[in-house]
């Protein structure tokens, strides 16, 4: 009686990246056709978008005070995504690099993944304490500071799994692709400063 191998079919992505990133981005830059990073992207801005949503203090939506911080957020995650590749790509081969941007721009959407997921999380408790979240003086149910810091957590993993899958698309090491964006940060923090 002959067997018949079956494949597994391929993990998510948006699971996966969690815990291996090296393999999952390895995975994804490897295939045939690519996973579309688009929903992750979108996820991200709108997070972004509710996070930098500006209330008055009678708990109103305030659109005079949201309107450029939603802007800023959203052309932030644009950018990104859109142009951060290629300065990424730039910098990287100064350092040993071999990726192309359409390669990191995978590593840096999908590396993302975190933050789109705690997005998610955080806009029902945006809406919910309207702008109270960010006041250090409000009175926040205790259940909800466990939930809370467990989406801060998942935010701030975000910046662990780009850098692993930077550092695997480029090729190098962890200490390069930290590198590489320490690199690119130098310039933004002299014209913030500015």
């Amino acid at each position: 009686m002959d067997t018949i191998a079956v494949a597994a079919p391929p993990q998510s992505p948006w699971r996966t990246i969690w815990f291996s990133p090296r393999r999952t981005i390895r995975r994804i830059v490897d295939a045939e056709v690519r996973p579309t990073w688009w929903p992750v992207v979108a996820l991200s801005a709108l997070g972004q978008a509710v996070a930098a949503l500006a209330f008055d203090p009678d708990g109103s939506l305030s659109l005079s005070n949201s309107f450029m911080p939603v802007t800023i957020g959203i052309a932030q995650a644009i950018f990104g995504v859109l142009v951060g590749p290629f300065l990424l790509a730039f910098v990287g081969g100064w350092l040993g690099g071999d990726a192309d941007p359409a390669d990191i721009r995978q590593a840096v959407v999908w590396g993302n993944v975190p933050f789109a997921v705690a997005a998610v999380g955080w806009i029902p408790l945006a809406l919910w304490f309207k702008g109270s979240l960010s006041n250090p003086d409000a009175e926040i149910p205790l259940a909800v500071v466990p939930v809370m810091l467990a989406l801060g957590i998942a935010a701030e993993w975000s910046v662990v799994t780009q850098i692993v899958a930077l550092a695997e698309v480029q090729r190098f090491s962890v200490w390069r692709a930290i590198a590489s964006v320490l690199i690119l940060m130098i310039p933004m923090l002299l014209l913030g400063m500015l």
